[in-house]
């Protein structure tokens, strides 16, 4: 049986990041320009690491590949298999942002077997 999971988070430095990520996370102390904090992800090179329990130091898409319905649910799985269809992160912007355009899921698996971005902000 799973538990609530914790995640390390990816940060990445960006040209227009902030500093304000920095304070949350130890790890980002030495990092300038810290635009995001990847918290869960399953993204081609960005897989966040289980921090807690007895999972620790397993990626998501490992869990994905062992737990499979037991950690999204048999509906979610039957409908995206291995793929883990959310990326959660934190954005801090130190300068504007441009505009984006992000193809759906039929374009993005077409062009690159990916999943398409629908996007919320907060």
């Amino acid at each position: 049986m799973l538990y609530p999971l914790k995640f390390e988070p990816e940060l990445l430095s960006k040209i227009w990041g902030g500093q304000r990520i920095r304070q949350w996370y130890p790890a980002a102390q030495g990092m300038d320009n810290v635009g995001e904090s990847w918290v869960v992800a399953a993204i081609e090179d960005h897989n966040t690491v289980v921090a807690n329990g007895r999972l620790a130091g397993n990626d998501l898409q490992e869990l994905l590949e062992v737990y499979m319905e037991e950690l999204v649910g048999d509906r979610i799985f039957e409908e995206f298999g291995t793929r883990f269809p959310l990326l959660v992160k934190f954005i801090d912007a130190d300068a504007d942002l441009s505009v984006q355009v992000h193809p759906d899921d039929e374009q993005a698996w077409e062009e690159q077997e990916s999943l398409g971005k629908n996007e919320m902000w907060y």
